[in-house]
């Protein structure tokens, strides 16, 4: 199974019903953590953890995590085009794991009141085919409503889908 493979037959290509989605309470050990010193000494936080996690039905090496913020902050990031919603953007990644391994990262944002989840845009509003289904595959996990659906706010953003390159050029070939 290469990284090809794995990111389109087992994450594109699939919907939300070739996933299980894991509802936890507890740690995951999938958080981001600070150590340093200060005058009082030695400090080490957790600040912030992944929030819904999922694995894929058909191969259980892989998983998915998402929600945790992207964005360190006390203020939300702002963006031109965020006036289209209503409240802030929250911008949040979505890790794919192979036997417990990062294996590829999509930035994503919650929307609209945290309504919405779609990928966050590049320069140019551009969005990759692949971050797009990792956002519908996230809304369908989530039990999002039909309307308030990743396309629909892509669309109200004037986002540019395009074909995913990057990924294509990572070292992966289609064979």
């Amino acid at each position: 199974m290469n990284l090809f493979k794995i990111q389109n037959d087992l994450i594109a290509d699939r919907s939300a019903d070739a996933w299980y989605r894991i509802r936890i309470a507890g740690p995951t050990f999938n958080y981001r953590w600070t150590y340093g010193w200060n005058g009082d000494g030695d400090f080490s936080n957790i600040l912030g953890e992944h929030e819904s996690h999922a694995v894929c039905r058909e191969e259980p090496s892989l998983t998915m995590s998402w929600g945790l913020g992207s964005w360190t902050q006390p203020e939300p990031p702002m963006y031109q085009w965020a006036d289209k919603f209503v409240g802030d953007v929250r911008p949040f990644w979505a890790d794919f794991f192979w036997n417990g391994a990062l294996i590829d990262r999509v930035e994503m944002c919650r929307v609209d009141g945290v309504h919405g989840v779609i990928p966050l845009p590049s320069y140019g509003l551009k969005v990759s085919d692949f971050e797009v289904a990792v956002a519908y595959l996230i809304h369908d996990l989530e039990d999002g409503q039909n309307g308030d659906h990743p396309g629909r706010y892509l669309d109200m953003i004037g986002a540019v889908r395009e074909p995913d390159v990057e990924r294509e050029g990572a070292g992966s070939s289609r064979a």
